[in-house]
């Protein structure tokens, strides 16, 4: 009995029957599921809050792709951002209109609601009313009246401002532009400057400017300068005589004849000479002053020779 049995064991234990055991088959690969779940149980949790998050920011960028339509953003099937040049020919992100999705998408307020902006083309604005109750409000403002002031000129501004209006008038010998510019300019105290200055630039130029200086001075006279101006300025070249010597040695000799051009036009008087008679000690006003009186005391044709003084007829 005993040896019958053992035939019977050994088929159970050989290795070729092992095929039918319980984890063959489809039960054979449930087994190996188990046995990974049974070494990393957090797989299938973390896999569903991939999934998860990748809904939620495929929802967020569906949701703002109107807003961010302008940067040409979109969204891949991997859920992937990536860049796609607009084909507007402008730019979104520099423009006026609004981009919250409401109203017709024209610019704000006509165009003219920007900083710096002073409304929209072809705005009139009405005249402000003055607010009486306003408590900056002064009643002077009503009656007052603003006038444009040109300040005076001082002594570099004024030879700085003059010597190219008297250059200029060498040139056209116009003397009623010569007085428009001047009527322009604040001279002030500087107008008894402005024969001494014209008389200087003559000196060194040529006959012919000396005698449309000696026209200029008469002109001006009465209009833009008095016999006082005149006189006070003849005063200054006297004194100046010696400086004036240095450049043109010739200058007490036009200066008397100056003099006496002025006297004979009566924009001097004949006192003016006899003035100085005993009270000169510089010998270029001497000389300056002799000259003149020598021209004065021709008893023949003293008009005539006084007009003539500059030698103009004589070409």
């Amino acid at each position: 009995m005993e040896t019958e049995n053992h035939p019977t064991i050994n088929a159970l234990t050989e290795p070729e029957n092992l095929s039918d055991s319980l984890f063959s088959g489809d039960e054979e690969q449930t087994g190996t599921e188990g046995l990974k779940n049974e070494i990393n149980p957090n797989s299938s949790f973390s896999s569903q809050t991939e999934a998860r998050l990748h809904a939620k920011a495929k929802r967020r960028l569906r949701k703002n792709s109107s807003r961010d339509s302008g940067r040409g953003d979109s969204v891949s099937d991997n859920g992937e951002g990536s860049r796609i040049i607009p084909t507007s020919p402008k730019s979104k992100l520099m423009d006026r209109k609004s981009r919250s999705g409401k109203g017709r998408g024209l610019p704000k307020k006509g165009g003219a609601g920007g900083k710096g902006v002073w409304g929209t083309l072809g705005q009139v604005y009405d005249m402000e009313e003055v607010d009486i109750k306003d408590p900056n409000y002064d009643e002077d403002q009503d009656n007052c009246v603003y006038e444009t002031t040109v300040l005076p000129l001082d002594e570099k501004a004024f030879e700085k401002t003059v010597t190219p209006i008297v250059q200029e008038y060498f040139e056209h010998g116009d003397t009623n532009e010569v007085a428009e510019m001047l009527k322009d300019l604040n001279i002030g105290e500087m107008k008894c400057g402005l024969p001494m200055l014209a008389v200087s630039l003559a000196l060194e130029g040529k006959p012919s400017h000396r005698e449309m200086t000696s026209k200029l001075l008469s002109d001006l006279c009465g209009t833009v300068l008095s016999t006082q101006d005149v006189k006070t300025s003849f005063d200054k070249l006297l004194q100046e005589l010696p400086e004036l010597v240095l450049d043109t040695p010739t200058a007490p000799k036009f200066v008397g004849q100056f003099i006496a051009r002025a006297v004979g036009d009566g924009i001097l008087s004949r006192n003016y000479i006899d003035s100085y008679k005993g009270t000169v000690d510089c010998i270029h006003a001497r000389a300056a002053l002799d000259r003149a009186t020598l021209l004065l005391s021709m008893t023949k044709n003293v008009k005539k020779c006084i007009e003539n003084v500059w030698e103009i007829g004589r070409a």
